[in-house]
């Protein structure tokens, strides 16, 4: 039956493993003929390990028509490089029998052959000065395989139909290309010199531009910028780029200029700036796109006006304003609410010409754009023109209104001169609002803590914990045999990570339930020491619930935000006597808050917890042997206190937990019946704001294209209570600005410079780190509450009808 597969493996291994010279000749005729290809390249693999490949009779394999045969011939010489350089007489040799690779038909040969020499590269790097001197000729060697991009053949991208991507040769292109200044990356020093050098100035341009863009941002915008000039193309993404981070480096500047003012290569050039704004500081660039957006916004072209229009909103250039507002009082719709986003962008202060768009434009859609820009701008009269109107709008625009003014400091004191006057009634202000006037303001503001007393449903006690050693609270509760303690806790160390030191309970010598390395662990002490530790770490500033749960037999469960975390295999069945709330035997103490503290005779059940943990129990509830609801926080210690807050866990009262119930059954009933997909497609425009449903819609919340494989529970949670069912990476990121003014967004990155946020009808936004105080997460969603409210009971089955369809 003949050996099989890994016998015969083993049979060429062996040749190797005990140096059979006495086979080379043999191994040398398989090797060479042509016979099966991986028979033939066993042979060269075997010949390699007793050193028996030949100088002659070995070069012609190089243009073998196996290219699994050429692919191993370009690996060896890799893999035995010193015996080439003596093999082929001198080094030049053999980096050009690999160069030569560079022309393979075979796309797997050329990144074989690129491969070999990044091998060379980092061996010669890693000499000393004095045999670095071949780097010169393998760094032109990789940068020789950086053959120019090939615009054909595109397909449809399989993610996004409305993409082309670049497939076959074109991709394999690409890919080389990426190897090459991946390589070269790791070798600036090489890099730079090679570039210096005359060597260098004989290769394609293409070539040379993408051995530069592999140096360090700076170091390479002014070589850029004298390449650019030569090129035949318009500029690339990452070209302009560069020469935007740096216009102050020697030549950038005017290079840039130049670029922008070239009829040929302005278009691409600026729209390469709007798509990679973020990474950008748009006051350094303000001089050379002013001219730009200036002469765009003067042209007929539709394309050229949505161009300057995009430009001048994307770097908020003042200069544009008054062609913005020209464009604006056209009449045309489109150019209209393109020009009042931008305007909105800019924080203008057209007050005047806003209030009178929001309350006479014959389009429903102008008119709610004005809205938004007159709340947001800088006019000194702009918040008493919003005032003015709200009487009159419903309650959707109303909230846009509020979150718009309780943003800044002019507009916090009109929302509290309206609330005094009656201008706003106060059931139109939510918690929310009351959060964002007191960040505005600040808590100890007399005319908001006046306000904050006519709002006692908005505020709700927390236990607050200064994080020192006395933070915590005697309950002289003891527990034994099967229980559960669960809280909801909000750690905000300042100095320090969370730690050991933050705790929900503990008893000396007995337990502590704390946050070592931020995350939640359940410490017995000795002999068992860690009896269960979380998977997940918890967030600084987040509030988080955490419920750890023993059973009968002494094992213990982490539950985080009402789901099951982690288990235990080792049981600590012992009593735990004198419990302490947020007590730890770690020098220092809990630093944060604590709310909604329960301790239960029994072990609580997966969906017990899962069901009750945002709302509040009676203190009667059978088992529930302490909760902080009834007033008890037991004996306080001098760092430890009850405030009053509007920074509260989103637990529901009894009455808000009826009210609630009762939604779900009557939007449960709706979205089971019969609907319309089509109708509940124009309801569903809506969520398009900020959701991706298919191929169209916004980039704030996650993608809603398979919602419907959800189920209608899922779904039903999602809407009727977003902060409860909402996902880490959709928390408010909140940003005080030192001006006073804040944002309420979307993190969406940020490095040494800068943030960068994104708002819902709004332009990604780069904020310096000079201009901010302090940035922290807010245990909220960007959606709204009460979403379903405004909508006709016809109009809340047929959007579950069309959601349903999206799978």
């Amino acid at each position: 039956g003949g050996p099989s597969l890994a016998q015969s493996h083993l049979a060429w291994q062996a040749i190797g493993d005990r140096k059979l010279t006495e086979l080379k000749d043999k191994l040398h005729d398989i090797a060479i003929r042509n016979g099966p290809v991986d028979r033939r390249v066993q042979a060269l693999w075997a010949l390699e390990s007793i050193g028996g490949i030949p100088q002659i009779g070995l070069e012609h394999l190089d243009e073998d028509r196996e290219q699994s045969i050429r692919r191993a011939i370009t690996e060896m010489r890799g893999e035995i490089q010193e015996s080439y350089f003596k093999a082929f007489g001198d080094f030049e040799g053999f980096v050009d029998r690999i160069i030569a690779f560079r022309n393979d038909a075979s796309p797997s040969v050329r990144t074989s052959a690129l491969g070999v020499l990044q091998r060379c590269l980092a061996t010669v790097t890693n000499q000393s000065p004095a045999d670095q001197h071949n780097a010169d000729r393998i760094v032109g060697a990789i940068v020789a395989f950086a053959r120019e991009p090939l615009a054909e053949p595109t397909a449809p991208s399989t993610q996004n139909a409305k993409k082309t991507i670049k497939v076959h040769e074109a991709y394999d292109r690409e890919f080389e290309r990426y190897l090459v200044r991946l390589f070269l990356e790791k070798h600036p020093d090489a890099v730079a010199k090679f570039l210096d050098s005359p060597e260098a100035a004989k290769l394609p341009i293409e070539a040379r531009l993408l051995a530069t863009l592999a140096l360090e941002p700076k170091a390479s915008a002014a070589r850029v910028a004298q390449l650019l000039p030569k090129l035949t193309r318009a500029p690339g993404q990452e070209e302009v780029l560069r020469l935007a981070q740096f216009p102050g480096e020697p030549g950038v500047g005017d290079a840039l200029r130049a670029t922008l003012q070239n009829p040929a290569t302005r278009t691409a050039a600026l729209e390469a700036l709007l798509a990679t704004r973020t990474r950008l500081d748009a006051a350094k660039l303000t001089p050379f796109l002013a001219d730009a957006a200036t002469a765009l916004l003067a042209s007929k072209d539709p394309a050229s006006l949505d161009l300057g229009v995009k430009l001048a909103a994307g770097f908020k250039l003042p200069t544009a304003e008054p062609a913005l507002v020209a464009l604006l009082q056209s009449g045309a719709t489109q150019p209209a609410l393109a020009a009042l986003r931008a305007l909105t962008e800019l924080g203008s202060g057209q007050a005047e010409l806003f209030a009178k768009l929001a309350t006479t434009a014959p389009d429903a859609a102008v008119r709610d754009e004005a809205l938004t820009a007159l709340a947001g701008s800088s006019a000194p009269d702009a918040a008493v023109r919003v005032l003015a109107i709200y009487p009159k709008l419903p309650p959707a625009q109303r909230g846009t209104v509020l979150d718009k003014l309780s943003a800044t400091k002019p507009g916090a004191r009109a929302i509290l001169a309206a609330l005094t006057a009656g201008g706003i009634v106060k059931t139109d202000v939510t918690a929310a609002t009351i959060d964002r006037l007191q960040a505005v303001l600040g808590a100890n503001d007399a005319a908001l803590a006046k306000l904050v007393d006519g709002f006692g449903a908005l505020f709700r006690p927390v236990l607050m914990l200064d994080g020192s050693d006395q933070a915590w609270t005697q309950t002289n509760l003891t527990l034994e045999g099967a229980c559960t303690i669960e809280a909801w806790v909000r750690l905000n160390p300042q100095g320090r990570k969370i730690g050991n030191a933050d705790s929900i309970a503990g008893a000396p010598t007995q337990l502590a339930i704390n946050f070592f390395e931020a995350t939640a662990h359940v410490f017995v002490f000795p002999p068992v020491s860690d009896a269960v530790i979380a998977k997940k770490p918890i967030t600084s500033d987040l509030w988080t619930h955490v419920a750890a749960t023993r059973d009968a037999a002494g094992l213990w469960k982490i539950y985080l935000d009402g789901e099951l975390d982690s288990t235990a295999s080792t049981p600590a069945p012992g009593k735990i006597e004198n419990v302490r709330l947020a007590w730890n035997a770690a020098k220092g103490g809990t630093q944060g808050a604590l709310s909604e503290v329960r301790f239960w005779s029994h072990e609580r059940n997966a969906d017990e917890i899962r069901t009750a943990c945002d709302r509040s129990l009676p203190e009667k509830t059978p088992g529930l042997v302490f909760t902080s609801a009834s007033g008890n926080w037991g004996t306080l210690q001098a760092g430890a206190k009850v405030v009053k807050t509007s920074d509260f866990p989103p637990i529901l009262t009894e009455q808000e937990a009826v009210a609630l119930d009762l939604k779900y059954a009557r939007n449960r009933e709706l979205a089971a019946k019969p609907g319309d997909p089509a109708r509940g497609k124009v309801v569903a425009a809506l969520c398009q704001a900020c959701h991706l449903m298919g191929p169209t819609g916004g980039n704030i919340g996650p993608n809603l294209s398979g919602v419907g494989a959800m189920g209608t529970e899922a779904i039903l949670r999602n809407i009727l209570q977003p902060n409860a069912a909402m996902e880490n990476g959709y928390r408010i990121y909140r940003v005080e600005l030192k001006n006073g003014d804040l944002l309420d967004a979307l993190f969406v990155s940020e490095d040494k410079d800068a943030v960068v946020v994104r708002a819902p009808g709004s332009e990604d936004r780069r904020i310096a780190r000079t201009e901010i105080r302090q940035t922290k997460y807010l245990r909220r969603s960007l959606m709204p509450e009460g979403l379903l409210d405004g909508f006709a009971p016809e109009q809340v089955t047929d959007l579950f009808a069309y959601l349903n369809t999206l799978k």
